[in-house]
């Protein structure tokens, strides 16, 4: 199933080859002694990376941006965040010209760390693997025939299904249909707090407006049936949250 994405990628840009794969081997290492379960993607030619982070499937997917600001890569971050990237940027390099820190200023980039100090690149790296991950933690990736959407959970109302293997989802900016099953998006989203209401619903329990025996009004409007015995389970689980004053029973 690839519409749901858990694997973090990363993108290292250096013009200098040999740092390139020492760093690289080195975010591997941390990576693996973190369970992290990444993808690096090394570039030596800032314009490759360019031409790469054109490709929607390649950047939306990106959550973690290593950048040598020597060799051109700079010119990278900075595009980069002029288009909207919002994943973490992370500066890296022997130089320390002012003009490079200015950059990674403006670029939003997380820290500035100068190449030999590995104690503190591995401390910086870890610091920017857990707000890459946070991030990833905060949106679904979904895909179909080739189109691309990154959605915010919190913008999420609800999820159903619409025929086999299929599941649109329904958000503030529209709804999007991709191939899933509503048991899979259940046991990821739980812990984000989404309830199956029905077997052809899933809820985002923030979205609840009102409930009934029968049903659940969400604040987009649309009300959802609820499933028997569904009422007191969710009635329960949005007491237990401390949600109960927002609830018109």
């Amino acid at each position: 199933m690839n519409n749901l994405h858990t694997t973090l990628r990363i993108v290292m840009c250096d013009a200098n080859r040999e740092e390139l794969e020492r760093y690289k081997k080195i975010c591997q290492e941390i990576c693996e002694a973190a369970s992290v379960k990444a993808v690096i993607n090394a570039f030596s030619d800032s314009q490759a990376l360019l031409f790469e982070m054109n490709d929607q499937a390649f950047s939306s997917r990106v959550r973690l941006m290593i950048i040598d600001p020597d060799g051109g890569c700079e010119a990278a971050a900075s595009r980069l965040r002029k288009e909207g990237y919002g994943g973490v940027i992370l500066y890296l390099s022997r130089s320390t010209k002012k003009e490079y820190y200015q950059q990674a200023f403006n670029a939003n980039a997380l820290n500035y760390v100068e190449k030999g100090d590995m104690k503190r690149f591995a401390e910086v790296f870890k610091e920017a693997l857990r707000a890459a991950r946070q991030l990833d933690s905060q949106h679904i990736m979904v895909s179909n025939a080739g189109e691309y959407r990154q959605i915010y959970i919190h913008d999420i109302y609800y999820f159903e299904t619409t025929t086999n293997h299929m599941v649109c989802v329904w958000h503030a900016e529209g709804k999007f249909t991709f191939q899933s099953s509503l048991f899979y998006l259940e046991n990821r989203l739980r812990e984000h707090g989404f309830f199956r209401a029905h077997r052809s619903y899933l809820i985002a329990l923030d979205a609840v407006r009102r409930i009934s025996y029968d049903e659940v009004t969400l604040s987009n409007g649309r009300s959802i049936p609820l499933a028997r015995g569904a009422y007191a389970m969710l009635k329960r689980i949005m007491a237990d949250g401390g949600s109960l004053s927002r609830i018109v029973i």
